[in-house]
């Protein structure tokens, strides 16, 4: 486990000091456990969600042989897209 060095001050509303308590006791966690859990996974969601991304030449070239593939015949997405959506289903 990595040594903790780094420090963050926070400045909140004090509804969102009562809303985030309101989670620590629910979840059982602690103030730093729940604010660094929730930063990692909100900002894990942001970078998924990046629209660049940068690649070595040796991924660059894995990536165009993956997307060059030829196309597989795949049964079950076609019957699964044959059948009408919940939209399309009388209610």
């Amino acid at each position: 486990m990595s040594t903790k060095t780094e420090r963050w001050t926070l400045r909140v509303t004090p509804m969102q000091d009562a809303i985030v308590r309101q989670a620590l006791r629910a979840t059982g966690k602690s103030l730093n456990e729940y604010v660094v859990s929730c930063a990692l996974a909100s900002a894990t969601d942001d970078l998924a969600d990046r629209r660049v991304f940068a690649l070595s030449p040796d991924e660059w070239d894995r990536l165009g042989d993956i997307l060059d593939r030829p196309v597989g015949d795949k049964p079950r997405i076609a019957a699964l897209l044959a059948e009408p959506s919940v939209l399309e289903r009388p209610g």
